[in-house]
């Protein structure tokens, strides 16, 4: 298995995160926090104000995690600048 494979296996995809945000709120359990979904779950989306937040923050937040599962597959600086983590 190769670093892009391995990078493949565990990124996420933007489009799906967001049309599953938009649609029943699900952002964190894809990102490995899933103590985080429940809470938002629990507070619905923090009375309407965390879901706010997340609308600014999610493109952020996808980027960053998918940088992470990058730097762990050991892709380099160039395949994370073909990938546009960086």
């Amino acid at each position: 298995m190769t670093n892009y494979d391995a990078y493949n296996a565990q990124a996420v995809d933007k489009g799906s995160i967001w049309i599953l945000f938009l649609l029943v709120g699900w952002s964190y359990g894809s990102m490995n926090k899933m103590g985080k979904q429940i809470f938002y779950y629990l507070t619905l989306g923090g009375c309407g104000l965390w879901t706010l937040y997340r609308l600014f923050t999610l493109s952020g937040a996808i980027k960053k995690h998918n940088k992470k599962v990058a730097v762990k597959c050991g892709l380099s600086t160039e395949d994370m600048l073909k990938l546009e983590l960086i």
